[in-house]
């Protein structure tokens, strides 16, 4: 993971484990070191920021074990799954200016293929899934945030864990998510990537929305005349967060 460290406390961050890589001039957590000394290097990010397409107030970061398919050996495998009221900003066809819109999303939903992630948000997927990380699929031929095998190192593909039957993070026939645990994510989610199917029964999930209340949607109506240009996901948080403290 990246670092943004200032010149004047490189030696508190070498001292701590970080290292520093000449040919792209950046400090970086290595793999398999405890990100948590280092939460104050975090690079900040704003999640209006271009590319990143998916955001949710609401979004937990879900574990569960998977069967490497090189190895056989069982793994520690994470997925983010959002909240009923999600939002995804897409283009659609009979958009004369083509700039595109932020529209509502329906039910709960699990990320995937995300190529772009803001770091404070990945580190909480790192640090209960120490081998989440980006990297290039030959598969797709394309760099993503995905899940390793911690005995042999192989990628696990997302279209394995979120699209084919019997993944951990594709709807369950049988409804047992018992081996399953949620932790919510701190802060507004944020990400460029797709969305799956619906998890219909997902606060059956061990950890959603376990003691407190769901969180107000901030869904968009998809309508075409819509302008999310001056919109802020984190504005909106602020406001609710205002809304609360009067109430």
């Amino acid at each position: 993971m990246d670092l943004k460290v200032p010149y004047a406390e490189k030696d508190q961050a070498e001292a701590l484990g970080a290292r520093w890589e000449a040919s792209r001039r950046c400090w970086y957590v290595p793999d398999g070191v405890d990100l948590l000394p280092f939460r104050r290097w975090f690079p900040e990010q704003d999640p209006g920021l271009p590319g990143l397409n998916l955001r949710s107030l609401e979004t937990y970061v879900v574990t569960a074990t998977h069967r490497c398919w090189r190895c056989q050996q069982d793994t520690v495998v994470a997925g983010f799954l959002m909240a009923p009221g999600f939002e995804d900003f897409s283009v659609w066809q009979d958009d004369p200016e083509g700039q595109g819109h932020w529209g509502g999303g329906e039910g709960w939903r699990f990320a995937f293929h995300v190529d772009a992630l803001p770091s404070p948000i990945a580190a909480q997927a790192i640090m209960r899934a120490p081998r989440y990380r980006r990297a290039f699929s030959q598969a797709t031929r394309s760099a993503y945030w995905a899940n390793h095998c911690p005995a042999c190192e192989a990628q696990q593909s997302d279209s394995r864990l979120f699209e084919e039957a019997g993944g951990p993070f594709v709807p369950r026939e049988d409804g047992d998510w018992s081996g399953h645990r949620a932790v919510r994510v701190k802060g507004a989610f944020a990400a460029a990537g797709s969305f799956g199917r619906a998890i219909d029964d997902a606060t059956a999930i061990p950890g959603v929305r376990a003691g407190s209340a769901p969180s107000p949607s901030v869904a968009i109506a998809a309508r075409p005349n819509a302008d999310a240009r001056g919109f802020s996901i984190l504005s909106r948080l602020r406001r609710w967060l205002g809304w609360a403290s009067s109430g």
